[in-house]
Parts: structure tokens; C-alpha cells; sequence
């Protein structure tokens, strides 16, 4: 028996794994929040926690920042 429901990937286009400024930004300000969250969660301590959660939070509007002003995926400001 054939299997006439097969699946056909074509990676021939280009990608875009958010390898932009916005994304990087982002992606680098919530990497520190995560950190700085496991280690106040770690040693108990609330205040450092949520400074963690807060770095989290500001690396997200970053990003939107970013993005919003053109340095994001799909911006004539790239150099690609």
C-alpha cells in the first residue's frame, strides 16, 4: 500500500529564524530575566524573582519596540 497523503517539505526559500535586532534584543534581555528568575527562585528570594519576571516582561515590549520601529522581520531597514 502507497501512502497517498504524503508531505512534501521544500526549504528551497528563504527562512528567517529572527535573525534580526528586534528578536535579538528580545530574546537576549528575556534570556537574563529567566536567569536572574531561577536564581532568586532558587536562593528565596522574592524581590529577585521578580525582577526576573519583570526583565522578562520589558524584554517582550523591546522587542514590540523594536519591531514597531522597523527593525523587525519584514523591514526595508534590514541589510539582507
Amino acid at each position: 500500500m502507497s501512502n497517498t497523503n504524503q508531505v512534501i517539505l521544500d526549504h528551497t526559500s528563504a527562512v528567517g529564524h529572527g535573525n534580526t535586532v528586534a528578536a535579538w534584543a528580545c530574546v537576549g534581555i528575556m534570556a537574563v530575566g529567566v536567569i536572574v528568575g531561577c536564581v532568586g527562585f532558587t536562593i528565596a528570594s522574592t524581590p529577585v524573582t521578580v525582577v526576573g519576571i519583570g526583565l522578562i516582561v520589558v524584554g517582550l515590549i523591546v522587542g514590540a519596540v523594536l519591531k514597531s520601529m522597523g527593525h523587525g522581520k519584514g523591514s526595508e531597514k534590514l541589510n539582507h
